[in-house]
């Protein structure tokens, strides 16, 4: 009973240590363009992320947040359309692009992609976004959430 006890009280303090993510949030690029952003900030959505979506609207984006600094690397398993990956430091400065990813096919080996160096946050668009907006590394990107992001 007191092993249970701990374990929950554990759980609780690290889930507010962690602090609460936000549901939605606005991208404003250095463009001046603003952008809605679904928001990926748990192990099951950023790795659902844009599978199965057949596309990404021009004005639309997701904000993948993790709760660390590090060199996070993704793939294009089961994504139906070529994206832009935009990784962002704590500071919401551009770490690294990699723009224009296409869909792995489905036979075969799927690569997966990560900056060279650690970064907290990471942007998806539509392919060609990045190159578009002025997307680059020490570009800076504004972030609007509710609760704001940490």
């Amino acid at each position: 009973m007191i092993v249970a006890t701990f374990s929950l009280l554990s759980l609780a303090l690290a889930a507010v240590a962690s602090g609460p993510h936000p549901q939605w949030a606005v991208a404003v690029l250095p463009s001046g363009h603003e952008f809605s952003l679904e928001v990926a900030a748990d192990d099951a959505s950023r790795a659902r992320g844009y599978m199965g979506r057949e596309r990404v609207g021009p004005r639309d984006g997701m904000l993948f947040i993790f709760d660390d600094d590090a060199p996070h690397s993704f793939w294009m398993k089961d994504c139906k359309t070529s994206l832009d990956m935009v990784w962002l430091d704590a500071r919401l400065r551009v770490v690294w692009v990699a723009a224009r990813r296409a869909p792995c096919p489905e036979a075969g080996e799927c690569p997966s992609v990560a900056p060279p160096s650690p970064a907290r946050y990471v942007l998806e668009f539509a392919a060609g976004t990045a190159e578009a907006e002025g997307l680059r590394p020490g570009s800076s990107v504004v972030v609007i959430s509710e609760p704001p992001l940490r």
